[in-house]
């Protein structure tokens, strides 16, 4: 398992990080997924064997929000 922090920019409610969690929790692979409006970010727990940290990011950016870090 690997926990990765994204910082995400364009949040504007808890709201819009409760549509980037339900994204999270549908991909294959992901563990466990925490978002937070109040500090811009994600953080997901997910088997780096089943999806990429790119895929995430991706995931994130569908709906038109933007990683702008990875921890």
């Amino acid at each position: 398992m690997k926990n990765t922090i994204f910082r995400i920019e364009g949040l504007r409610c808890d709201g819009c990080a409760s549509t980037i969690k339900v994204l999270l929790d549908k991909e294959p692979g992901v563990k466990a997924v925490s978002v937070s409006f109040a500090s811009g970010e994600a953080r997901v727990l997910y088997d780096p064997g089943i999806v990429t940290e790119d895929r995430l990011a991706a995931t994130i950016e569908r709906p038109g929000y933007r990683v702008t870090a990875r921890q």
